[in-house]
């Protein structure tokens, strides 16, 4: 499935949610894409504060109702290089919106971008039976100067929960910007 700015409802049965990100190892330096997650409230700030940014840095939500798994480094293996687990069922009920987002580690230091990144995606899929719920691809040449993208948000409208994709440059340039921009004042 590739995206469709039209949310979907997410399937009711659906309990645990399972993200994944890959790409290809690349042969002249070495690309680091990292996936996060921001766990946000009513007001767009972060739940939590720093500890509701869940990323290589910060593996586990103090709900523990979200866990990324591993950091893959070089993108080095097939199928997802990195996966990050959801349990909707314990997740804290004044998180109504879970935005998704994918950097590469130093790349603006690094002068990388996602021009550079071969055969990366995204996905996010119902953990119980694998089903693909929704992919992006985030190779693009397009991309150049881009170092950090919003893939999606699952957002909670009454007890349902929403897919929105919304593949598209992120305005900060690292994990930093946009952990500041999303802490309360």
């Amino acid at each position: 499935m590739t995206p469709d700015p039209a949310p979907q409802s997410l399937p009711k049965h659906v309990a645990q949610l399972r993200c994944g990100l890959g790409w290809d190892i690349q042969t002249k330096t070495a690309l680091d894409l990292d996936m996060a997650v921001l766990a946000l409230g009513a007001d767009g700030k972060l739940v939590e504060g720093k500890e509701g940014m869940i990323y290589a840095g910060h593996r586990r939500h103090p709900s523990r109702a979200i866990k990324l798994l591993n950091d893959n480094l070089t993108g080095e293996g097939e199928g997802d290089d990195e996966q990050l687990l959801i349990h909707l069922l314990t997740l804290p009920a004044d998180i109504i919106k879970l935005l998704f987002v994918v950097s590469i580690d130093c790349g603006e230091a690094q002068k990388q971008d996602f021009s550079q990144a071969k055969n990366a995606f995204w996905r996010l899929l119902d953990d119980a039976n694998q089903g693909v719920l929704l992919q992006c691809s985030l190779s693009n040449a397009q991309w150049q100067g881009v170092t950090m993208l919003l893939v999606a948000s699952l957002e909670r409208v009454d007890t349902q929960w929403q897919i929105v994709p919304c593949l598209a440059a992120a305005p900060q340039k690292n994990r930093n910007e946009l952990l500041n921009q999303h802490l309360a004042d």
